[in-house]
């Protein structure tokens, strides 16, 4: 009677637990993100567009120094200046500085550079329900080398959650701003400049090299 008691109370918890996140094949979503290197904070803002109908995503950020792909990419590392990460359709990523008018060929999908799949969140472990910033959400943690905890709003149907925040210990954290969600923008966002070519590609001494040759 006790093992069935026990075996009720499992099926009742799992039963509870929500599906995984995922996102929406398309929307934009403005940020706040944080960076923590020891003793050093820093901030900055951006947007977030996600198209996954054509396989195609941009993050821009007004200062891209602390980020691991903009900043650490040759000189722009001693530099504070806009930048885009932008994947386009053949899953190339690729890092531009719109006041420079510079851009570079980051890496591709085979190295782990293409767009996030809407299920990327797959697997993750779900931590249950808290507040963030004032709104209820889940909380999950997609473990990599450390935690990655993701925060959405509440909502039987995971393409009607918003996503809140991601923050990858212990140095990088993503506020999302709920009020910006969108489920539709226009596709020019997504437009690769023209001076991006894959021919010109970035610094050697860059995270992007480190990850073409991983």
């Amino acid at each position: 009677m006790k093992s069935l008691l026990i075996l009720l109370a499992i099926v009742v918890i799992a039963s509870c637990e929500p599906e995984h996140p995922r996102w929406p094949t398309k929307f934009s979503v403005d940020f706040s993100e944080t960076f923590k290197y020891g003793p050093l904070e820093k901030s900055t803002d951006g947007s977030f567009f996600y198209d996954a109908a054509s396989g195609r995503y941009k993050i821009s950020r007004e200062n891209g120094h602390y980020d691991r792909y903009c900043g650490a990419n040759g000189l722009k590392i001693f530099q504070n200046t806009p930048c885009e990460q932008i994947v386009d359709a053949s899953g190339d990523r690729y890092i531009h500085y719109p006041e420079k008018n510079q851009c570079c060929f980051c890496c591709d999908a085979v190295h782990g550079c293409g767009i996030l799949k809407p299920n990327w969140q797959q697997g993750a472990e779900f931590l249950g329900e808290t507040e963030y910033n004032g709104v209820s959400a889940y909380k999950w943690d997609k473990k990599g080398l450390q935690s990655n905890f993701y925060y959405e709003t509440i909502s039987e149907n995971p393409e009607n959650r918003i996503m809140l925040g991601i923050d990858q210990q212990p140095n990088d954290n993503q506020v999302y701003d709920p009020a910006t969600w969108s489920r539709d923008f226009d596709d020019s966002e997504l437009e690769l400049p023209s001076i991006c070519d894959r021919s010109n590609t970035c610094s050697w001494v860059s995270v992007c090299t480190a990850v073409n040759h991983a």
